[in-house]
C-alpha cells in the first residue's frame, strides 16, 4: 500500500514518506483509535514516519488532524500555547474567539469543542526534559475535550504511565521494542533495495542490528549499492555498514554527559542487564535512571512489561561501544567480561558464559565450557556454540580433540581440516586395542567427522563403511574407558545412525538409533530423543513393519517437543513415517496432512529422498501418477549430487519411478528402469517382477522373485507385494492351487502389517478373482488398482534392434543390408515390422519413438 496522492489535511508529508515501509502490525495498534496513544522510543525509531504514514494511508478517517511538529517548552503550561499556534494556521480549523480573560488553554479547549468532527492531536516530537509535563498537560486537555484523541511521541525514556492507568483512560502504549523492525520487515526492505538476499542473511542482519529502524535503513542503503553480504562470518557488519553503525553510536554517545558515557562503557560488558546487574557492574547509585538515559539515546532497548525490567543492546551497537571502551579504558571492560563468564558458568548457563569468555579472550575458560557442556549447547544453543567455536584460535585446541572435531563439524570447515587425513585401523582386534588407549576418543571424533564429510559430499557407501568400522572401537572404549566419550555419545550415535540410514543399512541404523534414544533419554537431550524416535519409526515404515513404526511414533509423540533450530528438522523422519503408515492403511486424508507439514524438501534436507518417496507413493495411491512422476524428476534434479554412490534414495525412488511408469502404461520405460536398477534389493526385485507380470511374462516374474529369501529379507512390505505378484502370475499361468497359497499367505501377512495398500498393486480385477478362489481381503469394500492404464510394451527381435540401431546411425537401407549380410528386401520387411510395432510411418518417427521407449541403447557393438 502506498501513500495517497491526496495528502491528509493537517498531517505533514515529506519526500521519503512515499517510500516508507508499510507496517500493518503497528498500524493495527493505531487503528484502535484509543483516547491516548503513547509511542515511546528514541530518535531514529521512525515515530513520526509511522504516524504520518498511517494517517496518509487512511488512518483515523473521521478525525480532524492537528499535528504539532515540535515541543521545546519546559512545562505543560506552554503546551496549550504551542497547540494554539498550530490551530491558528490550520486550514480546516476555526479558532475560538479570544475573550478578555481567556487563557491559551481555554481557547484550545473551546476550539476542539466547537469542531463538528472528532479531533486527533499529534504531538510528534517531545524532548526528554519535559516529557512528563507534556504527558500531564495532554491528560488535562483530554479531560476537558470529550471528542479529542491524542498521539504523543515520547523520547524513549520510559515515562511513567501509572497516572494514565489510574485515571482509567483508554490508552495504547507502543515502546521502542515494538517499533524495532521484525525479521519479515527487514527482509522486505533488503530485498526491495537490490540484489536478492537469503532468508538467513536477512534474519542475521535484523538480529545484529537489533531491528533499530535507522540501522536497518542504513543496511538497505548499503545493500542497494553492494551485492556482497552485509554481515561477516564473525557476526559483525562488513566495513561499509560498520562505518554507518559506528557513526550512529558515536553520535548517540556524544549526547550523553561524562557520567552516563562512562556508565555505558561499563554496562556494555553485558548483552542485557537489569538495574541490579548494572549496579553490580558500574556501582551506579541509580542504575535504572542511567539505563533509561541510554534507552533515550537509542543505545539500548527495553520493554516496561519485562519482569524484572531488562535492557538489551543490539549486537552491532554493543560491539562499537566495547571497542570505544577498550580504546579509552584498556582492560576494564575485559575484566568485567571475565567476571560475567564466571557468574553465568556458576549459574548453569554455559551458552552465555562461553560468549563472555570468548569476548574477553579467555580461551581456556571458553574451551572448558564447550567441553563440559557440548551436548547441552548443541541441543539448546547451537548458534552460540558455532559462534564460539569459530572464534577460538587453533593453537588453543591442541589438547582438546572433541572441541577440535566439533569445530570441524559444526562450522563447516570440513574440506581443509587436518583431522580428515587421519585413518583408522581396519582390523577389529586392532580397533579393540585402540579403544583401551587415551587417544581412543579422539579417533572416534575424527572418524565421525570423516563420515560426515563423506556424507555431505554424497559418498554414502564409503561413509557407511567407515561408520560400521567404529563398532568395535566404541565397544572397547565403553568397556575400558567409559568416561572418555561422556555426554557426546548420544549425539555421535544419532549421526552414525543417520549415515547408515542414508546408505540403506536400515537394520544397523535402527539399532544405533535405539541406543542413541536411550542415551539421550538418560541425559535429557530433547532433540536427540525426538530425532532418534522419529527416525526409528521411519526405518520400520520404509521396510513396511507398520506395528513397530507405530510403536516408535507413539514414543516420539510422548517426547518433549523440540524448539528452535532443530525444531522442524527432527520432525521430518516421524512425519515421513506417519505418511507411509497411513498410506498403507489407505487413510489418504491423514497421509496428505503429514505431507503438507513436510512440504517440498529443501536442498539442504538430508532425508529428501524419503520425503520424495512418500510423495511419490501418495501420488500413485491417489491416481496422480503423471504429477507424481513430474515431481519426482524435479526433486531428483534438485538433489542430483546426493543421488549416487551408494545412496539409498536410488533404491527408494527407483522403485517408485518404475511403479509410476507402469501406472501410466509405459511398459518399455518401466522395463528399462528395472534393468538399469540394482537387481538384488527386495524393493527393486518386486517392482522388476511386477514389470514382467504386466508386460506378459508371468513365468519370468516368478523366476525373478526367487532371487530373494523373502521371509528373511527385512522388508515385509516388499514380501507382501511379492506374494501378490506370485499369486497373480500363477493365476495367469492357470496354476490355481499355487495362486491360492500365495494369496492366502498375502492376506495373513497384510493383516499382521496393517497393510491394505499392497492390494492396489494388483491389476484391475485380479483381486476379485483371487478372492473368489482363496477368500476376501477383509470386511471392507473392494480395493481398486493403481494400475488402471493398459500397459503398452513393444518388443523387438534382436535382428530388428540391429536394424534400428543402424538406422539411427544414419545408414541407408543398402548399407544396413550389407552390414547385416541380408538382402535389401529382408531389410524392407524388417522395417515394416518395426514401423508396425512402434506405430510410426517414417525413419525419423521410428528413431524418436524408439528412443522414447528406451529401445535404443546408448552404445552397442554388433
Amino acid at each position: 500500500m502506498s501513500v495517497s496522492d491526496s495528502p491528509r489535511v493537517g498531517a505533514p508529508a515529506w519526500r521519503s514518506l512515499s517510500s516508507a515501509l508499510a507496517r500493518p502490525r503497528l498500524f493495527a495498534c493505531l487503528d484502535r483509535c484509543s483516547t491516548l496513544t503513547v509511542i515511546d522510543a528514541p530518535p531514529g525509531f521512525g515515530k513520526r514516519t509511522l504516524v504520518a504514514g498511517w494517517l496518509h494511508r487512511g488512518g483515523a478517517p473521521d478525525h480532524t488532524i492537528v499535528w504539532v511538529p515540535e515541543l521545546t517548552a519546559s512545562g505543560d503550561g506552554d503546551l496549550p500555547e504551542r497547540v494554539l499556534e498550530v490551530l491558528v494556521d490550520h486550514p480546516a480549523v476555526e479558532v475560538a474567539t479570544d475573550g478578555p480573560d481567556d487563557s491559551p488553554f481555554e481557547r484550545v479547549v473551546g476550539t476542539f469543542r466547537d469542531l463538528e468532527s472528532p479531533c486527533l492531536l499529534v504531538l510528534a516530537c517531545v524532548s526528554p526534559q519535559n516529557s512528563a509535563e507534556v504527558l500531564e498537560g495532554t491528560l488535562r486537555l483530554l479531560d476537558h475535550c470529550p471528542r479529542l484523541d491524542a498521539i504523543v511521541c515520547l523520547p524513549g525514556n520510559s515515562t511513567d504511565m501509572t497516572e494514565v492507568v489510574l485515571r482509567g483512560i483508554d490508552s495504547t502504549y507502543v515502546p521502542a521494542a515494538d517499533l524495532a523492525f521484525t525479521v519479515e520487515e527487514t527482509t522486505t526492505l533488503l530485498r526491495d533495495a537490490g540484489p536478492e538476499r537469503s532468508d538467513s542473511e536477512c534474519e542475521v542482519v535484523c538480529r545484529v542490528l537489533g531491528g533499530v529502524p535507522t540501522l536497518v535503513w542504513a543496511a538497505a542503503v548499503v545493500a542497494r549499492s553492494r551485492p556482497q553480504r552485509l554481515i561477516d562470518s564473525r557476526g559483525l557488519p562488513t566495513p561499509a555498514l560498520a562505518r554507518l553503525v559506528r557513526t550512529y553510536v558515536e553520535n548517540r554517545l556524544d549526547e550523553l554527559d561524562d557520567a552516563h558515557r562512562e556508565f555505558a562503557f561499563s554496562v556494555a560488558a553485558a548483552h542485557s542487564v537489569t538495574a541490579d546487574r548494572a549496579a553490580e557492574l558500574t556501582g551506579a547509585a541509580d542504575a535504572e535512571a542511567s539505563l533509561a538515559m541510554l534507552a533515550a539515546a537509542g543505545l539500548v532497548m527495553d520493554s516496561p512489561f519485562d519482569d524484572p525490567r531488562t535492557w538489551r543492546w543490539p549486537d552491532a551497537v554493543r560491539s562499537c561501544v566495547l571497542d570505544i571502551s577498550r580504546r579509552e579504558h584498556p582492560g576494564r571492560v575485559d575484566a568485567l567480561l571475565v567476571e560475567l563468564a564466571r557468574a553465568h558458568r556458576d549459574a548453569g548457563k554455559p551458552a552465555e558464559a562461553s560468549i563472555y569468555a570468548v569476548e574477553a579472550g579467555d580461551w581456556e575458560t571458553a574451551v572448558a565450557i564447550v567441553e563440559e557442556s557440548w551436548a547441552r549447547m548443541v541441543d539448546s544453543s547451537f548458534d552460540v556454540l558455532v559462534k564460539v567455536l569459530r572464534q577460538i584460535p587453533d593453537q588453543e585446541l591442541g589438547d582438546h580433540p572433541s572441541v577440535q572435531a566439533g569445530r570441524a563439524l559444526f562450522t563447516q570447515m570440513l574440506d581443509e581440516h587436518s583431522i580428515l587425513h587421519a585413518s583408522l585401523p581396519t582390523d577389529p582386534d586392532e580397533l579393540a586395542e585402540l579403544g583401551k588407549t587415551p587417544g581412543a576418543a579422539q579417533a572416534v571424533y575424527v572418524a565421525t567427522v570423516q563420515t560426515l564429510t563423506l556424507r555431505v559430499s554424497g559418498e554414502f557407501g564409503e561413509a557407511a563403511r567407515l561408520t560400521l568400522l567404529l563398532r568395535p572401537l566404541v565397544h572397547s572404549i565403553l568397556e575400558h574407558r567409559p568416561d572418555d566419550l561422556g555426554p557426546q555419545l548420544p549425539l555421535l550415535r544419532v549421526q552414525w545412525a543417520i549415515t547408515l540410514q542414508l546408505a540403506g543399512y536400515l537394520t544397523e541404523s535402527t539399532t544405533v538409533f535405539r541406543r542413541a534414544y536411550r542415551g539421550a533419554y538418560a541425559a535429557s537431550i530433547a532433540f536427540v530423543i525426538q530425532n532418534a524416535a522419529g527416525s526409528s519409526a521411519l526405518n520400520w515404515a520404509v521396510t513396511g513393519d507398520n506395528p513397530r513404526a507405530r510403536e516408535w511414533l507413539r514414543t516420539e509423540s510422548n517426547a518433549e517437543p523440540t524448539e528452535g533450530r532443530w525444531g522442524e528438522m527432527v520432525k521430518v523422519g516421524g512425519r515421513v513415517a506417519s505418511t507411509l503408515v497411513h498410506l498403507d492403511s489407505l487413510e489418504l486424508d491423514r497421509a496428505v496432512g503429514y505431507l503438507d507439514e513436510l512440504g517440498v524438501p529443501r536442498v539442504s534436507e538430508e532425508l529428501w529422498g524419503f520425503v520424495a518417496y512418500g510423495r511419490a507413493c501418495y501420488n500413485l495411491a491417489t491416481g496422480n501418477a503423471y504429477d507424481g512422476l513430474t515431481e519426482l524428476h524435479r526433486l531428483i534434479a534438485s538433489h542430483h549430487d546426493l543421488f549416487d554412490r551408494g545412496a539409498f534414495s536410488r533404491i527408494l525412488l527407483g522403485a517408485a519411478e518404475i511403479d509410476l511408469q507402469l501406472a501410466l502404461g509405459n511398459g518399455n520405460l518401466a522395463r528399462a528402469l528395472a534393468e538399469e536398477a540394482p537387481q538384488n534389493h527386495p524393493m527393486l526385485v518386486v517392482t522388476n517382477a511386477r514389470v514382467e507380470l504386466f508386460t506378459g511374462h508371468p513365468d519370468v516374474a516368478l523366476k525373478k522373485l526367487k532371487r530373494v529369501p523373502w521371509t528373511e529379507c527385512g522388508f515385509p512390505r516388499a514380501h507382501l507385494e511379492a506374494l501378490l505378484v506370485e499369486a497373480s502370475a500363477h493365476l495367469d499361468l492357470d496354476e490355481k492351487d499355487a495362486a491360492v497359497r500365495s494369496w492366502q499367505r498375502a492376506r495373513t501377512l497384510a493383516e499382521a502389517l496393517g497393510n491394505r495398500r499392497a492390494f492396489t498393486t494388483l491389476a484391475e480385477g485380479v483381486a476379485g478373482r483371487l478372492a473368489e478362489l482363496g477368500g476376501p481381503i477383509g470386511p471392507d469394500e473392494a480395493i481398486g488398482s493403481v494400475f488402471t492404464e493398459p500397459v503398452t510394451h513393444v518388443e523387438l527381435s534382436r535382428r530388428e534392434t540391429d536394424v534400428l540401431e543402424l538406422l539411427a546411425l544414419g545408414s541407408t537401407h543398402a548399407d544396413i543390408a550389407k552390414k547385416l549380410f541380408v538382402s535389401h528386401n529382408t531389410i524392407k520387411t524388417q522395417l515394416r515390422s518395426i514401423y508396425r510395432k512402434l506405430g510410426v510411418h517414417t525413419r525419423v518417427e521410428a528413431i524418436g519413438r524408439a528412443r522414447d521407449l528406451r529401445l535404443l541403447p546408448v552404445r552397442r557393438s554388433l
